[in-house]
């Protein structure tokens, strides 16, 4: 900005400002975003050591990270209900990877190994505006190295406890107009292993990922970047089915299956064209194609009678509320409650000698989910103090799945965007801007925020927010048509070696889109010479319309009836406190009224992270990170990672190895109660080579 250059400048001393993107698709110092933007650099996520990107996001302050097993980890900014976090936006490079047919986020299944990572951008805060719904509370941009600053070869192992063995390659190529980087990797452990009481847990993990990326300078004014990336791999998962009419069958071991593990293969390719016009005017075109698959099997068994079309009819007709007794009454013994309860429920379908007759067959859960999305988007700078950015978009979402969707949904989606950011004068910058959705499953929509920045200086800024947002209903949720087809009966039944599971769900087809309304107050302050960088943050939000739930097949009430406050307050530091030591702290007050008790006492009311990286010299380096939250989805979190490096260097050569160390610091589970005490505790040792 030209016009701030020759604004008093009593803090940065002519020393450039760092930017960020993802706010609004434009470059801006922080002090100028309308919002709070958190960036975790490359230095930060080598220096944690970490395996998983959820790791280090930790480091947000008011995002919570909460492990369900080994490799189910769900990422929510604020809160509700953690074992479905519907709603954040992720992107990797510009590439939507949630979920619309399950709303989800697969962190473990993520076709991109850390390693490749560049940065972490987060926006703090709802931003439909930019990035269409689904970016109710806010987006996290995995930005990976391009491949022009990709050099050499790199090879890395990580071997440690817990069954950790890891692996990464990568090469580079370039010439005069095009670069190249490829990565194939690894990663594979072996969960927590125990539950909380001290029980087999298996939760174990093996996935393999190709990433492949290209930039291509076509000329002075025309560059193409494009992308490919796969993942395939399995995640062990315990076996939770229990049978309906469990207390009165006696099936043998040897006739189930005690796991159901998932197989996961993800594709992803992108193509972005960029031609810049003028100095002025640019103009972007960016497709992209993705796959999600997902396949479990497992044999179990229950009565026989859970088969009959006439219990299916019987489960049809019934009440909601009918329904929902059947399932919370006592376990039957022997002329227990429950079992006189069920033989009024099913009349002379229960007569007979218990245990009843059953039979065990092959149960699928399985669903493939495609997207095709098309964005234009045009970036005009009017003059040195207005610039617009405004685009349009179309994307095509489908999900296929037998069981949860008895076939296929899709829905097309429609956006029109636009933005500005107008200098009125040297301090004062008005932003705003809004994005139209028409969404062919759930309406339309409009987004709006307000943003205006008090700028002391290009690095020191005021900012007060208002903003909007929506996230749809997914497929599931509004359409699901949920019901299990059984196969390979033994003994077979009536209908034969098929027959379809008693129990069904169906979505209403009903549900409208949840709502935000946001304010914020903040600041954001670059300390040039003293090398440190603050962001504060006071913040209101309410969702309303809300949709709370834990799916239960037995249980598929869906409604917008819910809503959610939160208020409170976040701040961020990051300073170079000397040429050795770079000190990073973050914390987060956070208090909220919820309307579900699925939603209540999730978000912690106060939690932070401390991080101290140290170089030693000849070339030792350490790093501390400490993480706390109390009461994180009803424990509480202190958690430490320690590591330290030592780096050989022969010529172009150089030989990393560092011993990595993460240990909780009191006996509570990380986040949820069933996996074991100090289950996070592990060692494990990493070497890299380049050259």
């Amino acid at each position: 900005m030209s016009h701030l250059a020759h604004a008093s400048d009593l803090f940065i001393n002519d020393q450039a400002v760092p930017e960020v993107l993802t706010a609004t698709h434009l470059y801006q110092p922080p002090a100028a975003v309308p919002g709070s933007i958190s960036s975790i650099d490359r230095e930060l996520i080598v220096a944690s050591g970490a395996r998983n990107i959820t790791d280090v996001l930790r480091l947000v302050p008011g995002m919570l990270v909460v492990p369900d097993s080994g490799n189910l980890t769900t990422v929510n900014y604020h809160g509700t209900s953690p074992g479905q976090a519907r709603r954040l936006q992720v992107l990797i490079d510009g590439r939507s990877v949630y979920r619309a047919g399950f709303a989800k986020v697969d962190w473990t299944n993520l076709p991109v190994a850390i390693e490749d990572i560049q940065r972490i951008e987060v926006f703090r805060g709802p931003n439909t505006v930019s990035y269409g719904a689904n970016a109710l509370l806010g987006v996290i941009n995995i930005i990976t190295v391009s491949a022009k600053d990709a050099h050499g070869t790199v090879l890395k192992s990580n071997l440690g406890e817990n069954g950790i063995r890891d692996w990464y390659a990568r090469q580079a190529w370039h010439s005069d107009r095009s670069d190249m980087r490829l990565s194939l990797s690894g990663l594979a452990d072996n969960g927590f292993d125990k539950r909380e009481d001290g029980s087999d847990f298996r939760d174990g993990r093996r996935l393999s990922r190709f990433n492949l990326r290209a930039n291509h300078q076509l000329d002075e004014r025309n560059s193409i970047d494009w992308q490919l990336a796969f993942k395939e791999g399995s995640n062990q998962i315990n076996n939770h089915y229990r049978p309906a009419f469990a207390e009165v069958i006696n099936p043998r071991a040897d006739e189930q299956d005690d796991n159901s593990d998932e197989k996961a293969t993800d594709y992803g390719a992108s193509l972005r064209w960029t031609s810049i016009i003028n100095s002025k005017h640019s103009i972007s075109v960016q497709g992209d194609v993705q796959q999600w698959q997902r396949q479990r099997e497992w044999r179990a068994c229950d009565a026989q009678l859970a088969f009959s079309p006439e219990l299916n009819e019987l489960w049809r007709i019934s009440s909601a509320q009918q329904r929902e007794d059947l399932f919370n009454r006592k376990r039957i013994s022997n002329a227990s409650p429950r079992q006189d309860y069920l033989q009024n429920w099913l009349g002379s379908k229960l007569l007979g000698p218990i245990p009843l007759p059953h039979s065990c067959g092959l149960i699928s859960e399985e669903s493939r989910e495609s997207r095709f999305d098309l964005e234009l988007q045009d970036t005009y700078s009017v003059s040195d103090s207005l610039r617009l950015i405004s685009g349009l978009s179309y994307r095509y979402d489908q999900a296929r799945s037998q069981t949860f969707l008895n076939g296929r949904q899709r829905k097309d989606i429609i956006r029109a965007f636009s933005q500005f950011e107008w200098y009125a004068t040297p301090h004062w910058l008005l932003q705003g801007g809004g994005m139209f959705e028409h969404d062919s499953s759930n309406g339309d929509s409009f987004s709006p925020r307000l943003a205006v920045n008090y700028l002391f200086t290009p690095a020191h800024g005021l900012r007060a927010v208002y903003s909007e947002a929506v996230r749809s209903p997914d497929m599931f949720e509004n359409h699901a048509d949920w019901r299990y087809r059984v196969h390979d009966l033994r003994p077979q039944v009536s209908q034969g070696s098929t027959a379809d599971f008693f129990i069904s769900a169906q979505g209403s087809g009903k549900l409208k889109q949840e709502k935000i309304k946001a304010y914020e107050l903040g600041y954001n302050g670059h300390f040039a010479a003293q090398r440190l960088s603050i962001d504060i943050k006071l913040f209101e939000e309410k969702i309303t319309r809300m949709i709370s739930h834990r799916p239960r097949l037995e249980s598929f009430n869906l409604s917008n009836h819910d809503h959610i406050k939160f208020y409170g307050g976040e701040f961020e530091s990051n300073w170079q406190a000397t040429s050795k030591d770079r000190l990073r702290l973050s914390y987060a007050h956070i208090k909220e009224r919820a309307s579900n008790a699925l939603d209540q006492d999730i978000a912690p009311p106060h939690s932070g992270s401390f991080t101290w990286l140290r170089d030693w010299q000849n070339d030792w380096s350490s790093s501390l990170m400490y993480f706390a939250a109390q009461q994180l989805d009803k424990n509480d979190l202190q958690l430490a990672n320690l590591r330290l490096a030592k780096q050989f260097n022969w010529g172009d050569k150089r030989l990393t190895v560092a011993g990595n160390l993460q240990k909780t610091l009191n006996n509570q589970p990380i986040g949820r109660t069933n996996n074991k005490d100090n289950s996070h505790d592990k060692v494990y040792a990493t070497v890299q080579l380049e050259f």
